[in-house]
């Protein structure tokens, strides 16, 4: 089933001219496409044509959902569902986030300490995006909730993100569990062993 259109209208609705995400992330995008599909499906699903950015730009949040609608559109018959598609699009972007100067930055303060990695969560977004609000609160030693607030990309992608995160330091059985609360608003319960 096609990624939810009415959804994506929605998103892009209520995004504003300062909503700005690093190139980063549309490569990561386009190397998914490139990986799965070749260098033309990348460049098709790109309205500039290139299927690349420059890693530390800022680029509009609107430009990246409506590129990454048309993405899993064309990833979902070989990932097998948009779902898949959206887990596999937060992987890949952390991974890349990991191998950037800023994620190793990031990682080196934290070390492999899943509690500092959680923590350092929040300013790990800001330093991709320009939007929303990340927060993290403690509920255990192995288990916080963290929130985000008028954020534009589905649960998914980021249930897979933080869970990549935690995976990459070899955090024991990592888990995250999502609960959406809007469409904009979504809670994700982050533990380990």
């Amino acid at each position: 089933m096609p990624a939810d259109r009415d959804e994506l209208r929605q998103r892009v609705a209520a995004t504003t001219k300062d909503d700005v995400s690093r190139g980063l992330s549309f490569n990561r995008l386009f190397m998914l496409v490139r990986e799965r599909l070749g260098d033309d499906a990348a460049r098709a699903c790109d309205p500039e044509r290139k299927g690349a950015r420059t890693d530390f730009f800022n680029y509009p949040v609107a430009d990246y959902l409506k590129i990454a609608w048309d993405a899993a559109d064309l990833l979902e018959p070989r990932i097998g569902s948009i779902d898949a598609v959206w887990t596999e699009l937060g992987r890949i972007t952390v991974k890349g986030f990991l191998s950037s100067a800023i994620g190793k930055t990031l990682f080196a303060l934290t070390g492999k300490d899943p509690r500092r990695v959680v923590s350092a969560g929040p300013s790990s977004y800001r330093s991709v995006v320009s939007y929303g609000e990340r927060k993290v609160e403690w509920l255990g030693e192995k288990h916080a909730r963290m929130t985000f607030r008028r954020d534009f990309m589905v649960s998914g992608y980021h249930r897979a993100v933080i869970l990549t995160a935690l995976q990459a330091i070899d955090a024991k059985n990592a888990r995250v569990e999502a609960r959406v609360l809007s469409l904009l608003d979504s809670d994700y319960d982050i533990a380990w062993d």
